[in-house]
């Protein structure tokens, strides 16, 4: 077991200089620069909300998003940009929370522009995510969470196989309403099913 956490760690460690390859995104390490645009780009869709990206403020607070997760890849995350065909970053993808002695990690995306989604930008990162934690970092279980009214989220989780774990009843308030927090989850022997 010991040897097995070691080896997921050190694969995470080599992780922060890679790039990986869908059939229509590249996930690559964002750079000051990929993060600005984002920041710059995003669009909310209402009434979702995001915990990632905070639209509205000012540049200095794209680069404090930056800080934020070379910080969090130090220790327990993998943060990529989601980059399209032609080179443009598109929106963002992590596997936060690793926990190496159970084998866990939650996901998490976004694509930042109205006029990107819905093109399956998100569901091949996030394919190509899974695939990568759990061929690649050996991860036994995959987590991923989205508020009730978010159809976009729940669409890509159950079309990737995701299967609904619980769901905590008006845990998130966002404009002026109570939503619920929904959880999903998927194991490294549904994802080997789904995928071959």
């Amino acid at each position: 077991m010991a040897n097995k956490i070691a080896m997921g760690y050190l694969r995470w460690r080599v992780t922060l200089m890679i790039e990986l390859r869908g059939k229509k995104v590249v996930l690559q390490t964002m750079e000051r620069a990929n993060c600005r645009i984002l920041w710059e780009n995003y669009e909310p869709v209402e009434p979702v909300p995001t915990e990632l990206v905070r639209p509205g403020l000012s540049v200095e607070g794209s680069d404090k998003w930056f800080e934020e997760i070379q910080e969090k890849q130090e220790k327990s995350q993998i943060y990529l940009g989601i980059f399209d065909d032609e080179g443009n970053i598109v929106g963002d993808i992590q596997l936060s929370g690793i926990d190496w002695r159970n084998r866990t990690a939650s996901l998490g995306a976004g694509i930042a522009r109205r006029k990107d989604r819905g093109k399956g930008y998100c569901t091949d990162a996030a394919r190509v995510m899974l695939r990568y934690g759990f061929e690649h970092l050996d991860l036994y279980r995959i987590s991923a969470a989205t508020i009730s009214n978010n159809a976009g989220a729940i669409r890509v989780l159950e079309k990737l196989g995701f299967s609904e774990e619980g769901r905590e009843r008006e845990a998130v308030y966002w404009s002026n309403q109570r939503w619920d927090r929904i959880v999903f989850g998927i194991l490294k022997s549904e994802f080997e099913v789904i995928k071959s």
